[in-house]
């Protein structure tokens, strides 16, 4: 199908002689798919940067990881294919490739035509990364006053597009009316692409100071990626205030009426990525994140002593 659609060929050889200084070179996948915000930017005419946020969301499992991530696969699912919006898919997922310097390795399209509405496409994507597995973010034991800090996305990333669109009756018109509280048309805000945590992890991961959990927020809202990030073991005590919240999901709330616990589980409330770093290296840790352009959030500390997530105003 490639070749009936002219698409350019793609490579998938990747040289691994710089991994052999690693003492226990490991490889490692993920998996991401699309479907609500690939909606949405099909009803909005606006695909160019679903393929980017596809790649952006492996690439940051990755990072949560601390991974080198090698090369990424897609598959597209639809109807039938039509050239152009392949091709806008995957110039989107060849920009992100670009932006992340990993390969763009392959991408397969399917024709399912009794699984999708016209002109409806379904984006999966899989990435393969290499670690040293001594130096794996996550295998390190938690304590009571370690720091929870987070990292703000850019808009909802890849979560809980079904139940806004729901909530807010979404339709192409209500998408396309500019909001002064927003800074622009609701589709605008809700298409904004994910962002990519890679440079500044890898950074952070330079400076020497432990990692001891990551997560990004994604496959579920910021209460899921909290359990998560606490091994399913820990509790925490996670402060902030609701005014600190970006407004897209003060909309959400409002006029979605959608009660705060929900939103929390659904969406990632302003947090793109999660970590846990000791209390007496997260300042230092706070300052390298912001060097390499990061603004990262002091959400809360680590209880040991429960498994209960308690959230204060």
């Amino acid at each position: 199908m490639r070749e009936k659609f002219g698409l350019k060929k793609l490579e998938n050889e990747i040289l691994l002689d710089r991994f052999r200084t690693m003492s226990d070179p490991t490889l490692v996948s993920k998996t991401n798919g699309l479907s609500g915000k690939l909606y949405i930017a099909s009803e909005m005419d606006k695909m160019d940067k679903i393929g980017y946020d596809c790649v952006a969301a492996c690439v940051n499992d990755m990072a949560a990881l601390g991974a080198e991530p090698l090369f990424f696969y897609a598959n597209i699912s639809c109807v039938r294919p039509r050239a152009d919006k392949i091709r806008i898919i995957e110039d989107g997922i060849a920009q992100g490739c670009g932006q992340a310097e990993i390969q763009f390795a392959g991408c397969e399209i399917v024709e399912l035509p009794d699984k999708y509405a016209f002109d409806q496409y379904e984006l999966a994507g899989f990435i393969v990364g290499i670690l040293d597995k001594k130096k794996k973010i996550g295998s390190s034991r938690l304590s009571s006053g370690d720091v929870i800090l987070g990292l703000p996305s850019d808009g909802l990333h890849n979560n809980g597009y079904v139940l806004a669109r729901k909530q807010l009756f979404l339709t192409k018109g209500t998408m396309e009316v500019y909001y002064d509280m927003l800074g622009g048309t609701l589709g605008d805000q809700l298409l904004r692409p994910t962002k990519m945590y890679r440079t500044c992890m890898e950074h952070l991961s330079e400076s020497g100071i432990e990692v001891k959990s990551c997560v990004q927020v994604a496959h579920g809202g910021l209460d899921r990626a909290l359990h998560q990030l606490l091994h399913e073991e820990y509790g925490a005590v996670v402060k902030r205030r609701s005014d600190s919240i970006p407004p897209l999901y003060q909309m959400l709330h409002k006029d979605g009426n959608i009660d705060i616990q929900q939103m929390r589980q659904t969406f990632n409330m302003g947090i793109g990525m999660l970590l846990i770093i000791a209390e007496d290296a997260a300042d230092k840790a706070a300052e390298y994140l912001e060097e390499a352009g990061e603004s990262p959030i002091f959400l809360g500390l680590v209880e040991t002593e429960r498994d209960l997530i308690r959230y204060l105003e």
